[in-house]
């Protein structure tokens, strides 16, 4: 009896990952997934077993490392917004991971974007705008997801050292 050959999750969620950074979230099935990487598209439902198992993978995939750097400039006593501005500019890798994440959320369903509201709501439990350093803090915030929005998109044509400054420029 042969055996069944194996299907290696990293590999799939790295070809969703590329299928969303190359196409949009818009582009991510099942089907896509497979020809990306080179399986079927039963293997991959075998994988996940359903869109929603899809999705809660590919979310967990895209934050990974993301969560220990954040957690680590936390600890260290650093604001959320802080920490995760380092957390999504430090790591090559952790801006188009972040954006995937971002992009996959906004096409979904109103209720597909539930865990990124929670995450928000949890990450950001701190920010107020009631104080000028509170709106300081939140403004930061949305210019880091504006930059991250407009270079994945390719809507601010700037140069790759010049987004690599402006992300420095947000952490400082």
């Amino acid at each position: 009896m042969a055996r069944k050959p194996s299907i290696d999750k990293a590999r799939l969620l790295e070809a969703a990952e590329q299928i969303i950074v190359a196409r949009g979230a818009a582009a991510l099935s099942f089907d896509a997934i497979a020809k990306a990487a080179g399986v079927s598209k039963g293997g991959v439902q075998n994988t996940f077993g359903t869109k929603e198992g899809l999705l809660a993978a590919l979310y967990e995939y895209l934050d990974s490392g993301y969560q220990a750097r954040f957690d680590s400039a936390r600890a260290e006593g650093a604001s959320s917004v802080d920490a995760y501005v380092d957390a999504v500019t430090t790591a090559a890798s952790a801006v188009n991971q972040r954006i995937a994440a971002f992009s996959l959320a906004i096409t979904q369903e109103p209720e597909s974007r539930a865990c990124l509201r929670a995450w928000y709501a949890q990450v950001f439990d701190q920010l107020s705008a009631a104080t000028p350093e509170g709106r300081q803090e939140i403004l930061r915030l949305c210019a880091l997801e504006g930059a991250l929005m407009l270079r994945f998109m390719d809507l601010l044509p700037l140069q790759d050292s010049d987004w690599a400054q402006v992300f420095a420029d947000l952490r400082q």
